[in-house]
């Protein structure tokens, strides 16, 4: 039996929808299987490192001057690490969107309000990492409360010059102006007090 040419378009139209909806349908298990791909195909997410480094021969922390950072913004006022000698020092090398920055912060303040008065430096030095402005790391310095010194790190300087490539890192300087310890990624309380135990002798 001879189709029409009507039928026959007919019959095309159908079997163009059928594969259309074919291909519509296979999208979300095309999508599905490259998501599980994709996911399969990146690094795992590294923990925070703990591990606590120390120098064999004990080198002299690089000297800087930065300006201060308040909660109000960036102070005229500046700070130069040398001035500082004879006396142990803590480094906090921070970013403000760090969330392993934030969680530390209460546990520095911890120290700080017992080491404080033994004679430790606390010095908190925020990283300018060009998409961060001064306002968003005052605000830091704000919620947290900071009684200590805060730093703005215009363009990473100091950042670069202590090779920190992760935040938090801690540095400790004795009284020599030595880098006795450097930590980096979130740290027991109990370890961090330890150390400047040992550092103050």
């Amino acid at each position: 039996m001879r189709m029409s040419k009507k039928g026959r378009k007919g019959g095309r139209a159908r079997g163009r929808r059928h594969r259309f909806s074919y291909i519509v349908a296979l999208i979300p298990a095309v999508i599905f299987v490259g998501l599980i791909v994709f996911l399969l195909s990146q690094p795992a997410a590294q923990p925070p490192i703990t591990k606590i480094t120390s120098t064999a021969e004990r080198e002299e922390a690089p000297d800087f001057v930065l300006r201060r950072l308040t909660p109000n913004g960036l102070s005229d006022e500046t700070f130069t690490l040398s001035s500082t000698r004879g006396r142990v020092v803590f480094l906090d090398f921070a970013w403000w969107r760090c969330p392993h920055c934030n969680n530390m912060e209460p546990v520095i303040k911890d120290l700080y309000s017992e080491f404080s008065g033994r004679g430790v430096v606390f010095v908190t030095v925020l990283l300018d990492d060009r998409q961060s402005s001064v306002s968003e790391s005052a605000r830091f310095v704000a919620q947290h409360e900071i009684p200590w010194t805060a730093l703005w790190d215009e363009g990473g300087r100091v950042f670069d010059r202590y090779g920190v490539r992760a935040t938090p890192t801690y540095v400790i300087i004795d009284g020599e102006g030595k880098i006795v310890r450097v930590l980096t990624g979130e740290q027991p309380r109990q370890v961090l007090a330890d150390i400047l135990n040992t550092v103050l002798g």
